[in-house]
Formats: C-alpha cells, structure tokens, sequence
C-alpha cells in the first residue's frame, strides 16, 4: 500500500465518540457477484464467530423496509466499516453510495483491497484499469444520479485510501490468513476501548474538533508534537481523551499516558512508564531495566510505526528526555498537556502547537454547572439568577463548576450554603488542592514572588514591584519568567500582572495559614489579633484602622502601602528601619519623608511638599499623584541628589506646562546619571495641541496633568 499521508483525511465533520452508541461492530461493504460467496463468506462467518455483530445486507435488510434508507441507517451505526474493494466494486452506484456515507460518518474506515491495486481506487479517473471505466460509464448517464454525486464518490474513495487496510499481498494470496489477520486486527481495534470523557462533557466537543484539525489531520506529514497548556483543573486531560477517542483509530497503534507527573518519582517508576508505551504501541511485554535501554527499544521498535502518544500532565525535563523523542515515524503524532509552558518547548513543542486552556465560555459554563446542580442543561427559574452569578464567580474553571454544582444539588431550599458557595469558589478542597500542585512545585523565592502578587500586586505594572523583590531576592526575573510559564500569573503586553481569580484566593488563603501571618491586607487580620505578629513583612492598612497605626512598627517590615489615614500620628519610633517600600494614598497631613531614608519605592496620591524627599537615598522609584506645589524646586535641587533614581512618573498635576518641557529637553546635562530621557515627538506634540496621546503620558498642552519620565528600560 501507499504510504499513508495524515493531511489527505479530512472528514467533513468530527465528532466525539462515546461509548454504547453504535448498533452493529462492523459494516462490510462490497460487489457481490465479486466476493459474497467466497471471501466475504469467510470473513462474516469469523467476524461473527469472534462474537462481533457484522452487519452483512443479505441477513439485515428486513422485508418492507426501503433497501438505501436501512443501509444508510445501519452505517451510522457501526463502529468500523470495511469496504472490499475488488475489480467490479465501483461498478456499483450502491457500493459507491455506501463509501461516500462511511466518509460522512463518525466511524472508522479500514479499507480491504481484494486483487486491486490501492493507486487504482484512489485515482479512478487517471489509471487505465476497471474502476476508470466504472467512472467513465458513469459519467455516461448522469441522468441517473444526482447533482455532484459521482464527484463525491470519486472524492470518497480517495479520502478512504489514505487509511491503513488490508490487501492480499500481506498474507501471499492466502485467502483463509488473509480473513484471520482482519479479524484479529478488528477485535484489537475494538478492544481499543474508549476513553470515558467526561460525565458532562460540555464544551469539549467544540475545542477538539479544532484541535484535531489543526493539530492532528491539517499539519504537515512528519512528526507533529502539539500541546495542551493550562492550570489545574481547566480541563486539559477531558480534552485530550476526547481527541484520543476520535482519532486513535486511524493510526497503526496508540497510548494514552495518564498523570505522568504523579507516577514518576524516581527512574523506576519512568521505566515502568516506557514500558507501557511499548506494550500499547508494540505489544512489548519483556522487561525496561533502566530509561536508556527504554529509549533504545523505542527507537529499535517504533521507527515504521505511524503512532498516537498523548502523555498527560507532564512537568519535567527528565520525562520529556525519557518519553518523547525522534525516534517515531513521520505521521506520527504526540499531545502533551502540561501546567508548564517551558515544559512543552523542552519536549520540542512549538508554540504555534501550543494550545492554552481559557475556560469554558459563559453559555457552556451555565449548562455544565446545571448538569450538575440540577441535572437538566438550564437552572431552575428560581436559581437562574444565582447561578448566574456562581457561574462568572468560576471564571470557566471546568472543575469548579462541577464541584459546586454538585454540593448545591441537594440544597435548593437552602439560600445560605448558595451563598456561601459564591464567596468561597476557590477554597473548596478538591478545587484548592488541584490549583496548588503548581504552587507546591515552586522555588521559595517564586513562592515568595507569588503570595506577593496575589495578596498586593494584581493590576500593578511589574517594574514596580521588581524593585522591591530585587532588595529580598537574587533571581527575580527569573522567578517571574517561570511563574508565568507556570501559568500562575499573567502579564499583559503593557507589563501589567494579572492572576485568575482561583489562583488569587489560593495565594491569600495561603498567605493567612501557612506563612505565619506574614501578610496583611484586609481590616479583618488586624481584627483577630494579628497585628501582634512580629513576623509581618508585608502590610496594607486602611482608614478604618486609624486605631491600630501603632501597630506599624515590625522589625521585619518591609512593605507598606496606606490609605486614607492621618499621617500626624506616625513618628520615628513606628517605622521600621528596612521599609523598602512605601506607599501613600489619600492619607491627610504632611508626611516626614525623612522617616523612611531607605526606601526604593516611593508612591504617594494627594497633597505633598517635595522639600520632604531629599533625604531619601536609594530611591528608585517614585510615583506622585496630585498637584505640585514647585516642580522647579523638584528638578534642580532635589533629582540631582537622588543618584539612585530609575523611574519618575507624575500624574494629575496640573502645574506642568510648556516651560516645563522645554526645562526637561534643555537642561538634561544637569542631571548627569539622571539622564532624564524625552522624545522631540513627544515634545512637538505637546506644544502643537495634538490631541494624540504621546509616549509617556503627556497630553495635549490644554489638558497637561500627566508626565511620565524614565531613566532606562531597565525592567
């Protein structure tokens, strides 16, 4: 046969596969005055013995019924459909029928080629043998068939060649071993049972059929590697299953590989897994003594085999290394899901193979939910509203749908635990424990990195917090690169950090419980006496705990963010001596600046007096927010002493006006490290009015209230 080419099998629709719903094994279709009465004999009679149920139309076509309707039935009904292609097949308008259906539907085709050649059935119009004269008798009388239908057929039977099958080469013209090796191939093929989805598998159905077109049918013939990527819970094994159901079939042999993260601990346990692709993949049953007498089996036993690999939940080099290689044939496929972006380029995945889990859509999300709060597609009219919100409170998270809508199912006359379940999604156990593998997978310093973000820095841009880790911690960019490889946290193109809501939850119940009370944001944690914790390195208070300013002094304090509190009451002896960030929001009174000399950020919205900042020497960063009272005063006599200063950002203040940026282009050489850094564009479009927004910031010269100025790029 033809080498097999993945790209030439397009069916015209893909659909998931489920289990139970198929009426007959196997569907043979062929030219009876040809084969009825020797090989196809043979073959229903093994089929049947071997306990299949084989639909053969001289036994199933009932009296009555109308003879094209029931074969058309009894297709879509079977599981795998055998067309025997012998000389007088395409002879037949039934057969050719039958074929253009069987590529219509959902099951698999594995073709017999009985004293044919396969070029012949797959291009009936350009060889000279019997199926271009079928063809061409055809085309005679086109009165007889309908618009289109002989191009179908013709479009049929070469989609159907590009299958593995059968042909008498492969047994000698041995008939009798000819029939053994199809049954014995259709009883393994079968025994391939499918994988179980899903309960409610919604929404699947929709990313496969993309998928596989994209990743497993439309890509190049060679060895394609693709990727499932998300955070825990997303759905990332249901979807591959589903795509392994639909199209194991169609390859020489297939594995699925589940939680490979959680089986392999040690090389033994790594050999037990190459084992089990060899046996899937091969039927190897002898012994794997260690991972490189595994990785040389493969390559001794896969190179002519066009498989399907997909290795589920995958976070390591060394798996990679042991499991996915270039020892499989071209044509061959492999799928990898993962938490773990880096992961999935280590196996060799390239990112336009990588396709990244975001959730279930609104609609989807509400009838999963449904399924199972109230076991029907829709919510009662009663909950309809509530479980609205339940549902954007999940965010699309598949497992939270699921874990909520089933504790909620028996509790329809209990508003309090709908309540309860819409403040608490994320902190169900089966829901927290799933979302903080990852997190249990971190370093100390990207755990530290997280709990940060999660508890103080979401919607805040990275080269601000970057500073403050960079005083704590030696790899900060790294960290930041693997927690967005992990998927932990998100950074947008204007490098601003975001963070699913479940994760965000996750890290603040951890900050509370397991770190010691080492972070506090909310009014709550002073409440319950936390606030006698000399272990708080991070703190956000609010003006509803004016009381408790007295509490600010931790030795260990290095983070601390104010709001709408009166800074009269803060004195030298409050504040700790290695506060390395500050920042102030709304707070009244004057601020001594000179309490906190070694800050690196300095961020403060409200009144302010700038005479105040010159006694902060490290400063890298800092951020004003409202009118200044003399920038002059700013620029010549207190940037000058600040040698440290990376990034001055200025916003609402109104005093800034052409002047202003004529002292910034015109006096840069004053400030020597400052190096002050302003575009000519910039500057021409503020003096012309334009009503383009510049870099930076700057607006238009009738509506100046904003200017950003940056020493480097440096982050």
């Amino acid at each position: 046969m033809e080498e097999f080419k993945m790209e030439e099998y397009i069916p015209p629709s893909i659909k998931i596969l489920f289990q139970g719903d198929k009426e007959y094994h196997v569907f043979l279709s062929f030219k009876g005055e040809d084969v009825r009465k020797n090989l196809v004999d043979h073959l229903h009679e093994a089929l049947t013995a071997a306990g299949l149920h084989v639909f053969l139309d001289t036994h199933k076509l009932e009296k009555g019924d109308k003879i094209w309707s029931s074969l058309e039935r009894a297709i879509r009904s079977s599981a795998i459909h055998i067309p025997i292609f012998s000389r007088g097949y395409a002879d037949s308008a039934w057969c050719l029928r039958e074929a253009a259906t069987m590529v219509n539907t959902q099951g698999l085709i594995i073709p017999l080629f009985y004293d044919v050649e396969p070029t012949h059935v797959r291009y009936p119009v350009k060889d000279s043998s019997q199926y271009q004269q079928a063809f061409l008798k055809h085309y005679d009388h086109p009165d007889r068939y309908q618009r289109g239908e002989i191009e179908r057929w013709k479009v049929a039977l070469h989609q159907i060649c590009s299958h593995s099958g059968w042909s008498m080469d492969i047994t000698g013209g041995f008939e009798a071993q000819l029939v053994k090796r199809v049954v014995n191939d259709v009883i393994k093929t079968l025994d391939r049972v499918s994988l179980e989805v899903a309960k409610h598998p919604v929404g699947m159905e929709r990313i496969a059929e993309d998928l596989i077109q994209k990743f497993i049918l439309n890509s190049e013939g060679g060895l394609v590697k693709s990727g499932i990527l998300g955070i825990g819970g997303i759905s990332k094994t249901t979807l591959a299953k589903a795509m392994f159901n639909q199209v194991y079939a169609h390859f020489d042999a297939a594995s699925f590989v589940f939680n490979v993260r959680t089986t392999v601990a040690d090389s033994v346990c790594l050999t037990k897994l190459q084992k089990q692709i060899l046996k899937d993949l091969t039927n190897y049953d002898g012994k794997v003594h260690s991972v490189e007498k595994g990785i040389s089996l493969f390559r001794d036993r896969l190179g002519g085999k066009r498989v399907l690999l997909i290795l589920d939940d995958m976070d390591g080099r060394e798996q990679s290394e042991a499991l996915v290689g270039d020892w499989l044939a071209p044509g061959s496929r492999v799928v990898i899901t993962s938490r773990d972006k880096h992961i999935l380029h280590v196996a060799g995945v390239s990112p336009e193979c990588i396709h990244e889990m975001s959730g279930l859509q609104t609609n989807e999300g509400l009838q999963l939910f449904s399924r199972h709060s109230f076991l029907r597609a829709s919510p009662s009219p009663t909950y309809e509203a509530f479980s609205k919100r339940i549902v954007e409170a999940c965010k699309g998270h598949p497992l939270s749908l699921e874990v909520i809508g089933s504790l909620l199912y028996d509790k329809k006359n209990d508003p309090d635990c709908w309540t309860e379940a819409f403040h608490n999604v994320a902190l169900h156990p089966k829901i927290y424990e799933i979302l903080k593998i990852s997190y249990s997978g971190l370093s100390e310093e990207e755990k530290e990195i997280f709990l940060d973000i999660a508890c103080f820095f979401i919607g805040e841009h990275k080269r601000y917090p970057i500073v403050f880790w960079k005083s704590m911690y030696r790899s900060v960019k790294t960290a930041i690169s693997n927690l967005s490889l992990k998927l932990l946290v998100r950074i947008d193109d204007k490098g601003v950090f975001h963070m699913h809501d479940h994760l965000r939850d996750m890290g603040r119940s951890i900050a509370e419980k397991e770190r010691e009370g080492t972070r506090l944001w909310e009014a709550v944690h002073l409440s319950r006496g936390e606030s006698n914790n000399n272990n708080i390195s991070r703190l956000r208070l609010s003006g509803d705990n004016s009381q408790r300013l007295e509490t600010l002094y931790r030795p260990g304090l290095r983070f601390l963010h104010l709001k709408n509190l009166p800074l009269d009451g803060i004195t030298p002896a409050m504040l700790p001596p290695n506060l390395m960030w500050l920042r102030l929001q709304n707070c009244e009174k004057p601020f001594q600046s000179s309490l906190v000399r070694n800050v690196w950020f300095f961020a403060i919205q409200g009144a302010f007096h700038f005479s105040l900042v010159d006694n902060i020497w490290d400063l890298r960063i800092m951020q004003v927010d409202g009118d200044i009272p003399s920038f002059q005063y700013l620029l010549f006599n207190i940037l000058g002493n600040l040698l440290q200063l990376q990034h001055l950002e200025l916003r609402n203040c109104r005093n800034l006006n052409k002047e202003l940026v004529h002292d910034i282009d015109t006096n840069n050489q004053l400030f020597g490290q400052l190096a002050i850094r302003k575009s000519a564009e910039a500057t021409d479009k503020i003096q012309a009015g334009s009503s383009e927004s510049p870099p930076f910031g700057a607006q238009k010269l009738s509506d100046v209230n904003s200017l950003l100025m940056t020493v480097m790029e440096a982050f």
